[in-house]
């Protein structure tokens, strides 16, 4: 596993317990199988998590609501996570 995706399992890990604190089950589930899938080195883990992201009542969409600076690490980590996954992908 190379760093960047090292660095990706870290994002994803920050961000499966900060939705898991806020009792979000679907997010939190989805971004674990694609955290499990990478681990494994299965490339579909990178695919699953850039398709949890654009249209409507994706990933990009969801908000923590009540609590200002949650969100702001939900979206510094939301962003991390896509480009992180981009840059994989554009190396593949």
């Amino acid at each position: 596993m190379g760093p960047i995706t090292k660095e990706l399992v870290g994002v994803l890990s920050e961000l499966i317990l900060l939705l898991e604190g806020e009792n979000e089950k679907r997010w939190s589930a989805w971004l674990m199988r694609s955290k499990s899938r990478i681990e494994h080195s299965d490339y579909s883990g990178i695919e699953l998590t850039l398709s949890a992201y654009g249209g409507m009542g994706s990933f990009n969409d969801y908000i923590i609501t009540g609590n200002l600076k949650s969100n702001e690490k939900l979206n510094a980590l939301r962003s991390k996570a896509w480009k992180l996954a981009e840059e994989i992908k554009r190396s593949q």
